[in-house]
Parts: C-alpha cells; structure tokens; sequence
C-alpha cells in the first residue's frame, strides 16, 4: 500500500526548496532583521511543520493553522525582496491539497489583492509565481488521486482475487464430497443388485444341491432331473447377473473404452517423454472389440516410440476418424524425417498388426519434414472378423 508521503514525496522535496529559496532571500536582508522576525520566522517554520506532518488533515484543525501562517508570512515576505512572494506559496501548497478549488482561487485572490495594495511589483511577481503554480500543481493533484484510485481498485481487485481462490477451493471441495456421495450410492446399488441377484440364486443352489444329495440316494432319474432344473436354473440366474452388470455400464462407455484407454496411453506418454500429443477423434464412433483396440493401441504406441527414438519429434498429432464403411487412423511427427525410408522393425509390426484385419498402410517423410502414416481398415471386415 502506498503511504501518504510517498505519494507526494515531490511535494515535498517542493516545499522545501521554496523554504530554501526563501531563508536564503530573508538572510540577506541585514540590519532589516531584528529578533523579532528571526522568532515570526521560526513560528512560521514550526506552524508549518506541525501542520503538514503532525496535526490530522481535518478543516477545523488547519484552518486556524493556515490563517496563522498567512498573517505570519505577510509580516515576513517583504524581508526578502524579489523572493519574498516563495514565502505564500507554502500556505497555497497545502490548501491545493486539502481543500476544494475554490479554496485556493479565493486564497491567489487575495494575496493578489494585498500584494497589488501593496506595490504593483510585488504583484506582478505573485502573479508570476502563483498562476504557474497553480497550474501545475492541480494536474500533479489530478493525477495523484488517479494514482490513489488505481491502487485502491488493485487493492480490491486482489481481495476479490482472494476471495474467488476460497470459493474456488470450497467449490472444488464441494465437487469432491458429491463424488464420494455419488460413488457411495453406486456402491450401495451394486451391492442391492448383487444380494437381490447373485445372492438369491446361490442360496437357491446351494438348497438343491442339498436336496438332489439326498434324493439321489434314493431314485437316480429324480436326482438327474432336479439336477437338470438346477442347471437351468443357473443359467438364467446368470443372465440376470449380466444384465445388472450391462445396466450399471453405461452404453456410451462400451463404444468409448477402446478410445480411453488409447488416451490414457497417449497421457501416460506424454507425462514420460515431455513430446506434446494432439489425439482427436471423429463425431461418429462405433464400437471396437478387444482385439480392434490392441491392434491400434500397439501401432498408436510404435509410432509414438519411434517418433522419440529415431525423429527426435517434439510434437505428434493424431487422428482417428471413425467412417461409414472404413476406420482411418492418421499419425504425423515433427521430426527430422528422412530421404529414404527402409522398412525396419516398426514400420513391418505396423503392417503385420494391420493386415490380419485387411488393412492399407501409407507412408510420407521428407527430410527435416517428419514422418506421416495413413492406416485404414475396412469396417465390413473387421465386422466380419468380430464375428
């Protein structure tokens, strides 16, 4: 926080100089300079002092201060001559600074007065000190509460600043306590669906078992056929199972965990590696089986690894664009390419993991250019194959 004198340290190396200007001017007035204007001087000096630096800038306080020191300053000023008019100025600084403008125009005004009653002289050289002055010191006023007014709306700006991280924070902690509601909830609903499903059919079990022990002792096709009813039974008792497990997984996670976990892959890399990876996904998306996700998963990962290893690639960029009738997946790198390229290790797994679905591979590079590849896959076959 900006502290009144820092505001107006200029003010105040001010007010010295015209205290300096002044004693210097009042000193070389000789025999005019008696004891008793020596003391009007040092009360003038005091009064001023006090003013500026001790008393609380209220009206009631400065007031009688300020009519002190004008009545003390007209006594003194003709002791110094030319300079003599330097001595109203420190009085005009201070009401400038505290009072409304109208204030120091009638306070100019008067002193103008006097001065003209006075000597003509002397009221030109008021006149030559005090409209300049004027002038200038109520810009530097202007700006100075523009500057006391900016600071004070930083000051606010920074408090709202804080407030909003708090709320930010207690936001974040609500967020976290409704997700630890939500997954308690989930929970408690697994574990109805569990007992209210699994639960009841191993009991149901469990009690035939028991009972096609104790029957087949006696007659063997009865013991067969409840054997029989029993394992009907289970099987549907275990499609209630999968259905409850197919109701709590929600559809769209079934058509997007073959995208997620080729995310958190690409996440987990770039954590490693510190390669940027741009991965975008088309609007459309059908669902891929394991085997479809493993055979992109491992070229999305060779590509990757091979874009560190051999093109020193700072960025990659990938797309995979679910189509009507084909999977496309397009893998680009900043690297430092090359001229020629000689199909290694990587570019061959790429091409064996691609063909068992009927795949198409292309590749582009130009030296200092990166390395590109296009993989499409036909939808029909890997539909085919799915099945």
């Amino acid at each position: 926080m900006v502290t009144r004198f820092e505001q107006e340290s200029s003010i105040i190396f001010l007010r010295y100089i015209y205290i300096f200007v002044f004693m210097i001017a009042f000193s070389y007035s000789g025999d005019k300079i008696n004891s008793f204007y020596i003391i009007l001087f040092l009360l003038f000096i005091a009064n001023n002092q006090l003013r500026y630096f001790i008393f609380p800038r209220k009206w009631f306080i400065m007031l009688p201060s300020l009519i002190i020191e004008t009545i003390l300053a007209y006594n003194l000023h003709s002791l110094a001559g030319f300079f003599g008019e330097f001595i109203f100025v420190l009085t005009l600084l201070d009401i400038i600074y505290n009072f409304p403008k109208i204030f120091w125009m009638c306070y100019g005004a008067i002193i103008a007065a006097l001065m003209y009653i006075e000597d003509l002289n002397r009221f030109m050289g008021w006149i030559v000190v005090a409209v300049p002055l004027l002038i200038i010191l109520d810009k530097v006023k202007i700006e100075q509460f523009r500057k006391i007014e900016a600071q004070d709306l930083y000051d606010q700006l920074r408090e709202k600043d804080e407030e909003l991280k708090k709320a930010n924070k207690e936001l974040e902690s609500y967020a976290n306590t409704i997700e630890e509601i939500t997954l308690l909830r989930e929970r408690s609903r697994v574990s109805r669906e569990i007992h209210d499903n699994v639960g009841h059919a191993l009991s149901t079990i469990i009690i035939q078992l028991g009972a096609i022990e104790k029957v087949a002792e006696k007659d063997g096709n009865s013991a067969a056929l409840m054997a029989k009813n029993l394992g009907e039974f289970s099987k549907e008792s275990m499609e209630r199972v999968r259905a409850a497990v197919r109701a709590m997984k929600p559809r769209e996670l079934e058509e997007y965990e073959g995208v997620i976990a080729i995310s958190e892959m690409i996440k987990n890399f770039e954590k490693l590696t510190d390669v940027r990876v741009q991965f975008r996904v088309s609007d459309k998306v059908w669902r891929l089986n394991s085997d479809q996700t493993m055979v992109i998963y491992r070229i999305v990962q060779e590509f990757l690894s091979n874009s560190v290893r051999h093109g020193k690639a700072t960025e990659v960029r990938i797309f995979l664009n679910f189509l009507d009738s084909h999977l496309r997946l397009h893998l680009k790198d900043n690297g430092k390419g090359c001229g020629t390229v000689v199909p290694g290790v990587g570019l061959s797994s790429i091409k064996e993991r691609i063909s068992v679905w009927g795949g198409h591979l292309e590749f582009f590079t130009e030296e200092g250019k990166g390395f590109e590849v296009a993989v499409t896959m036909d939808k029909g076959k890997l539909s085919l194959d799915e099945v």
